[in-house]
């Protein structure tokens, strides 16, 4: 059926519904009407559909099988089971009705009595149905946390039936939990050789390569993903969340813009294109879609952060003030609003704040070095160098980093204890040469020190 057409059928069935008279609709109509309101997740307006396909074609038991798998995706299993029941009496043999059966029993726990289900099934089915069986022992396995299983079973489902879209969804969750990513991969790619249109085949090699580290073949499968079905909303989604991830603000924004113009617009994704055009530094268009965003959830706290980010970038720090704030209010444990409030705060001359803040940051996020390293260069500016060495001893009870080491280094130069800063310099820079920036970083002046050069080149 066409789009326009369900479209018009759900439009006639809902009319139908508010004129309260009695009506007649065929199988086929009453199936469509109860996929439509799947797909949507709307339950209870599925069950009233199969109630009243039930009452106009009794004679069958295929409605009470949709009654019965309704149920079980409203997690109303026992319910479930007592129309099973009923419907064995109208198909005894029927299949279908162990797997919605051992679904049922998979959900409330009773395992055994699941896998004891599909051992009744016969042996000779048709490859379709034997993929379900295989799917539903995988669901199995899933509930009973055996996950190894899982991406057995769900192979094998694979193997009777590649186009199995269902089953090829639950494929990537058994992929991150045994973390076969590399069997995924050659498994994805012969699915795709049989159907390379499989849009979920697609979508799972593209994030089977991304948790390799394969990243341009990651974000190449996620756009096939999505032009093989363009409807994909999630594709284009993980496409731009990738691209984001490896900063690359303006892939990040084309697909966004692809996902506005398809699926509409809405806070997350303006907050993602506000977040891009930051990073580029395109402040104005930053800001712009940023207030969108807020425009859409007034609740946002990362549209109120990442506004204080721009106006720290226009030197507005009473402002970025202001934004962090409101960020702060909403969710006070997110240690870079605190990080970058502090920061605000320090260009204002307000050091009892902007410490109060580094110190909450560091507690919220103590494995972090890079907020330990802020709040010692803050207190290290500010001429309070006992306390960034207190800072920094501190900072080594739960993080490690060359940017803390590089920082002690630099409070030592800074306290005239240039023997010791010395000697520390020349152990860091035996283990971790290349970082040797970080001190220049933090210390410029340092630069243009002879005995500091002498050791550069002596480890170079």
């Amino acid at each position: 059926m066409s789009n326009q057409a369900l479209i018009d059928l759900v439009t006639e069935y809902e009319a139908l519904l508010e004129q309260g008279e009695a009506f007649f609709l065929d199988q086929e109509a009453y199936r469509h009407l109860i996929e439509h309101y799947l797909h949507d997740e709307a339950y209870e307006l599925a069950l009233e559909v199969v109630e009243r396909a039930i009452d106009c074609h009794s004679y069958t038991a295929e409605f009470l099988l949709r009654k019965a798998e309704i149920l079980i995706h409203a997690h109303q299993e026992r319910q479930a089971l007592v129309v099973l029941t009923h419907a064995v009496k109208l198909a005894p043999n029927e299949t279908e009705i162990r797997l919605l059966r051992a679904q049922a029993l998979t959900y409330l726990g009773d395992h055994l009595d699941a896998h004891e289900q599909l051992n009744y099934l016969p042996e000779e089915l048709d490859a379709s149905m034997l993929a379900e069986v295989y799917f539903v022992r995988a669901l199995i396995y899933e509930n009973q946390q055996e996950y190894d299983a899982m991406f057995l079973a769900l192979k094998e489902a694979a193997a009777y039936d590649s186009e199995m879209r269902h089953c090829l969804g639950k494929l990537m969750s058994a992929v991150q939990h045994t973390r076969s990513y590399e069997e995924s991969i050659t498994l994805h790619e012969q699915i795709i050789d049989e159907n390379p249109y499989s849009t979920v085949a697609w979508q799972n090699l593209g994030l089977s390569h991304a948790y390799l580290g394969n990243y341009d073949e990651a974000l190449e499968a996620l756009e096939y993903a999505y032009l093989a079905d363009e409807s994909n909303e999630q594709a284009y989604r993980d496409r731009a969340d990738l691209a984001f991830e490896l900063q690359r603000y303006s892939l990040t924004l084309e697909i966004c813009e692809e996902i506005q113009q398809l699926f509409g617009e809405e806070g997350d994704l303006l907050l993602r294109m506000g977040q891009c055009h930051l990073r580029l530094s395109h402040l104005d268009a930053a800001k712009s879609y940023l207030k969108k965003a807020l425009q859409q959830d007034s609740h946002s706290d990362e549209a109120y952060f990442h506004l204080g980010e721009a106006a720290i970038l226009e030197e507005k720090w009473q402002l970025a003030i202001h934004y962090c704030n409101k960020a702060i209010e909403i969710d006070d444990n997110r240690e870079e609003y605190h990080a970058t409030i502090a920061a605000a705060y320090a260009e204002m001359g307000n050091y009892e704040l902007a410490e109060d803040h580094y110190r909450l940051a560091t507690d919220i996020a103590p494995e972090e070095a890079s907020y330990w390293q802020q709040y010692a260069l803050f207190l290290l500016e500010t001429e309070q160098f006992e306390a960034a060495m207190d800072v920094l001893e501190l900072a080594e009870e739960s993080s490690v980093g060359p940017e803390l080491s590089y920082c002690r280094i630099a409070c030592l130069f800074e306290v005239g204890d240039r023997q010791e800063a010395l000697l520390q310099l020349s152990e860091v820079l035996e283990e971790d040469y290349d970082s040797y920036f970080l001190l220049f970083k933090m210390a410029p002046q340092l630069q243009k020190d002879s005995e500091i050069v002498s050791l550069l080149r002596a480890y170079s």
